[in-house]
């Protein structure tokens, strides 16, 4: 079922990005007119794979300097810090996560209720945060009166909630995948989440015509 019911198949989403000069085109738009909110009728959309640049190296090599300064760091860590730890505003702590983790949420539920393509995001993040949440829960109640809450709490409500987010987001970018595969007429089966690479949709105007890079109300 095409996901976008109110938009034609033609224009998806109108543009989504500005073309990019590094971006290979793998389908030729077409000459269409102009209609309404800035849309080309009867135009095909160009969809484009961003190559990589030097800025998604230099990008690439930051993150894994980062990475491979941590795995000492967090060795450091495991053989100084001390087994218990007296630590201050433990309250304002937790409340503080909390709050973030509730405002993730509600984020997430108007996400969902519009549709909003932000929801991968959010999802993401609520995830995170509730696995953080039973992490933390979890193994800060190890040998106290409230392992069992901690444990029940955590497998019953915050891991399942988060793997429901994963899911979600997962299933979102899916579904985007399967639509710029359809829409570009493209043989064979969709490329696997982490064989798809960064898509951007854009229509080129006629000559002449206003550009009509803009998204959809």
């Amino acid at each position: 079922m095409w996901p976008w019911p109110d938009l034609e198949r033609s224009t998806i989403l109108g543009a989504m990005s500005r073309p990019d000069p590094r971006a290979v085109p793998s389908a030729t738009p077409r000459a269409g007119t102009l209609g309404a909110k800035g849309r080309h009728v009867g135009e095909q959309p160009k969809i484009a794979e961003v190559l990589p640049g030097r800025r998604n190296h230099r990008i690439s090599a930051v993150v894994v300097l980062v990475v491979a300064g941590m795995v000492p760091w967090t060795g450091y860590l495991a053989y100084a810090l001390p087994a218990r730890y007296d630590a201050q505003h433990w309250n304002v702590l937790w409340a503080g996560f909390d709050l973030a983790l509730m405002a993730v949420l509600a984020y997430t539920a108007w996400a969902a209720w519009f549709r909003r393509q932000i929801m991968v995001a959010t999802a993401l993040v609520a995830g995170t945060l509730l696995v953080c949440d039973a992490w933390f829960d979890v193994v800060t109640s190890l040998g106290t009166a409230d392992m069992p809450i901690s444990l029940v709490t955590a497998l019953g409500g915050e891991l399942p909630l988060a793997v429901f987010f994963f899911w979600l987001a997962r299933r979102i970018m899916m579904r985007t995948v399967e639509a710029f595969h359809r829409a570009t007429d493209a043989p064979g089966a969709p490329a696997r989440l982490r064989d798809a690479p960064v898509l951007f949709a854009t229509t080129r105007p006629p000559d002449g015509a206003p550009d009509a890079d803009v998204l959809p109300s």
